[in-house]
């Protein structure tokens, strides 16, 4: 009988072995759906993705945290101390998801010292190495031998309890503008301490919102393992909330930027044509550098830069320009600088090289000679005979051109005429550019942008 009963016990043990070892395909599929999340984050860095990684972010977030919690959940359901297959390969997933969370961390490093954090309270950087310690004893949990997740487990409860439990909340304050221990908008200071610039304020706001989330897998982990089920789904739901204010927060800081774009980027041009006269950069050189700030720092525009000598009178040039501003007889140079959103199908090239080409700057004009008859003793000569030559100067080429009259934004963003021999730059994309140079010596550029 005795033996019975034992044979019953070790069959219910090894189908609890064979239950708790081996996580279900639905929640290895979660866990490595969740740890994508990362995978995501690093994929953002790259220009033009963040706007559409706020529209999922928050949701994307919590599938992170509770994917987290399914793989920790499968440690302490593991019998034994030996690690099967599956956790291995959790456990690389894992690894790798850190190693992309450091990439934003390095990116994010160079761009928090350009800020100016004396605008916020030193409470900031408090919670952020209080989230760090706290997250990496929670990384222990996953990340050590099975012989000591119940210790390692400890250790992050008694991290948590005694320097980080309201770190997440703390920090979606500060984040939000409320004055609840940071004495600043963090945000907001980001983007003026930045000058507006959005690739960097974007990668800053990636930084920390991972930051946060991280935070947020703290205090929701520490729930779930320590006070149960029913105190995580609590928190957690109102924790959906906060994520979705807090996106909404950095959409609206992303179309702030958008909106300062023309104010700022005159600013940014006023500095750089300072600190690059003429003895230090080329009209070449200084095209060059201006056009590859205006783009990566607006890089959702599209942008024109004109560079030439510091020239004077219509005579000479005329233009028209949207979106954009001129700077003349500054520092040594003349500056016409036009742009459009990216999302503005650009101009027909083919058309526009119609408009501009052929252009003859050189009128001549003939009268031959009608005769010449006596009237009494002297002789007259109706018409003078010969040919006359007269050079069209930029107004008159200018004025010539339909557009000129027009000036249609919704489809040329810039039109101008300028003297061909002035040291003349011009930079732009080739699908959104083109400019023709007159023949002859009265020579001048035309050009079309859009």
């Amino acid at each position: 009988m005795n033996f019975r009963v034992y044979l019953l016990s070790l069959l219910l043990i090894l189908c609890a072995v064979q239950l708790t070892e081996t996580a279900s395909t639905g929640d290895l599929n979660e866990i490595k759906e969740g740890v994508k999340f990362a995978e995501t984050m690093t994929t953002v860095m790259k220009p033009l993705e963040f706007t559409a990684f706020l529209a999922s972010a928050a949701s994307k977030a919590l599938s992170f945290i509770s994917a987290t919690l399914k793989f920790v959940n499968l440690i302490f359901s593991h019998i034994g101390n030996s690690e099967s297959l599956e956790l291995l390969q959790i456990k690389r997933l894992y690894n790798e998801m850190n190693r992309r969370f450091d990439v934003v961390d390095s990116e994010l490093l160079d761009i928090k010292r350009l800020i100016n954090w004396t605008r916020v309270s030193n409470q900031f950087s408090k919670i952020e190495n209080e989230i760090t310690t706290v997250s990496i004893n929670f990384k222990n949990i996953y990340d050590s031998p099975l012989a000591i997740r119940d210790s390692e487990k400890n250790y992050f409860f008694n991290s948590y309890e005694s320097t980080c439990s309201n770190c997440a909340l703390g920090l979606y304050h500060g984040i939000m503008g409320v004055d609840k221990g940071l004495s600043d908008d963090i945000l907001q200071t980001a983007m003026t301490s930045l000058q507006y610039d959005r690739p960097k304020t974007q990668m800053f706001m990636l930084g920390i919102f991972k930051l946060l989330v991280l935070g947020l897998n703290n205090e929701l982990a520490y729930r779930k393992l320590k006070l149960g089920n029913a105190d995580y789904l609590f928190i957690k739901k109102q924790w959906e909330s906060r994520l979705s204010n807090v996106t909404k927060k950095m959409k609206y800081i992303n179309k702030a930027i958008i909106r300062k774009f023309h104010e700022q980027s005159k600013k940014d041009t006023a500095i750089i044509t300072i600190k690059y006269p003429t003895n230090i950069l080329s009209n070449k050189m200084f095209s060059e550098k201006l056009y590859n700030v205006l783009v990566q720092k607006y890089d959702w525009r599209d942008w024109l830069v004109i560079v030439y000598k510091p020239i004077y009178g219509s005579e000479y040039h005329n233009n028209f320009i949207c979106e954009g501003f001129r700077q003349y007889r500054k520092n040594g140079r003349n500056l016409l600088v036009a742009s459009v959103d990216q999302s503005h199908a650009p101009m027909n090239t083919t058309v526009a090289e119609k408009l501009i080409s052929g252009k003859n700057t050189k009128q001549t004009s003939c009268h031959p000679s009608s005769g010449c008859h006596n009237v009494a003793s002297y002789t007259i000569c109706d018409r003078y005979s010969g040919c006359y030559t007269h050079n069209d100067n930029a107004l008159e080429v200018y004025n010539s051109m339909p557009l000129a009259k027009t000036r249609n934004c919704s489809v040329y963003s810039s039109m101008g005429v300028i003297d061909s021999w002035v040291d003349l730059w011009y930079q732009g994309k080739s699908n959104r550019l083109v400019h023709h140079r007159t023949p002859g010596s009265n020579s001048y550029s035309i050009h079309l942008f859009g």
